[in-house]
């Protein structure tokens, strides 16, 4: 990647927080970080996660699943991008068999959007860097977070 490309990527990043603090008159999006990719432990850490942010992208996967190791590295990079504005965190299906069963997780890949605690919006199986991103958008911006 270049300076330009890098030096833009910043800019853009730096425009984005600052009109987010602009309509959100100063309120952060979130009260607790986990990093990025983070595989959650119990169900407290995924209520946390959850809860301390107005949005929250959990992604239910499988320790064997070929397709949510095709997706961690597009999750990953996507969250990267907006690890600022929402929490990015993991849930192993078998640990969560009854979230993600409560939540109607029918296969892994699947990555649900939190938005103010509540369930939003899912998207099942592989996607792409561009869909995965557009998803995230929509929902940021039903958080008021994006």
């Amino acid at each position: 990647m270049s300076t330009e490309s890098n030096t833009s990527s910043e800019l853009e990043a730096i425009l984005r927080r600052k009109a987010l603090q602009l309509l959100s008159g100063g309120r952060r999006c979130c009260s607790v970080k986990y990093p990025v990719g983070y595989v959650l432990n119990s169900v407290e850490e995924l209520g946390e996660a959850v809860k301390s942010c107005r949005a929250a992208f959990v992604m239910f996967f499988g320790r064997t699943c070929p397709y949510c190791r095709a997706f961690d590295p597009i999750f990953r990079h996507v969250g990267a991008k907006y690890a600022d504005l929402a929490n990015f965190v993991k849930a192993e299906v078998e640990r969560f068999a009854f979230t993600a069963s409560a939540l109607g997780v029918m296969g892994t890949p699947t990555t649900f959007a939190f938005v103010d605690g509540e369930p939003a919006e899912a998207l099942p199986g592989f996607a792409i860097a561009p869909v995965f991103e557009q998803f995230v958008q929509r929902n940021l911006r039903s958080a008021r977070c994006g």
